[in-house]
């Protein structure tokens, strides 16, 4: 028993010790690698902060994107309008103008059968009377 005793004292006094020493690294290799997953720790929240405030940028500027390509929507419907109005305006343009050619024709036409009528209704009435020549009548004071 004493015996026992003995080597019981003896595995209390050594397993501490032992637990201690192993705790105690000698090289510090723990240390180093606890500070280098805190800098890695660091520079992930960094990303992280940069990478937020990126995205609320960006999230920002597609905002102003859609917000534009409202309004150039509603111009593009305006404009549609305005090509459809002046599509419509030519047609009227191109007939007013075909209804214009049409009576600037119709007329040289009128002014040529009045002129061959006025030839004819002088010939006619030269033929009638003799031919005279036409003096000029002076008035006097």
């Amino acid at each position: 028993m004493i015996c026992a005793r003995r080597g019981l004292m003896i595995v209390m006094v050594l397993a501490p010790l032992g637990l201690w020493g192993c705790a105690q690294e000698k090289n510090g290799a723990a240390n180093t690698k606890i500070r280098d997953l805190a800098a890695r720790n660091g520079k992930l929240e960094e990303d992280v902060r940069l990478a937020s405030t990126t995205s609320d940028g960006l999230r920002r500027k597609l905002a102003q994107a859609e917000a534009q390509r409202v309004d150039l929507a509603k111009q593009v419907g305006q404009l549609e309008g305005a090509v459809r109005e002046r599509d419509e305006l030519r047609k009227h343009l191109e007939s007013r103008t075909g209804e214009r050619d049409n009576l600037h024709a119709q007329l040289v036409q009128f002014a040529r059968e009045l002129q061959n009528l006025a030839e004819r209704v002088d010939s006619v009435t030269s033929a009638g009377r003799p031919r005279s020549t036409p003096t000029s009548t002076a008035q006097l004071p």
